[in-house]
């Protein structure tokens, strides 16, 4: 499965590259939706995950993410964040995401 994590952060980084050099709304709004369909299956992902979830270490009233739990765990909350600044761009809020054009 972290593997399919690292696959799917290589698709929507090739997405974000196609936006960033074919600037246009259509362009926005398929990239908005494709980030959207992506992040639903990064969250699939960390839902069902079944693998070991927490390290062996343990301190008191912590408990560390697995490698491969915490690598699931970070690319949804990145792609999570990516899916928010393009909808801010999409609606005409904030053009942080692609601001040169």
């Amino acid at each position: 499965m972290p593997v399919f994590a690292l696959l799917i952060d290589a698709l929507t980084l090739g997405g974000y590259y196609l936006q960033l050099n074919h600037p246009g709304s259509f362009i926005y709004l398929i990239g908005f939706i494709f980030q959207l369909v992506m992040t639903l299956l990064l969250f699939f992902l960390t839902v069902g995950y079944h693998g070991k979830r927490y390290a062996g270490f343990r301190p008191e009233g912590y408990s560390y993410l697995s490698i491969r739990f915490g690598l699931i765990v970070v690319s949804l909350l990145i792609n999570g964040i990516v899916l928010f600044l393009y909808g801010l761009n999409l609606f005409g809020i904030n053009d942080l995401v692609f601001s040169g054009y």
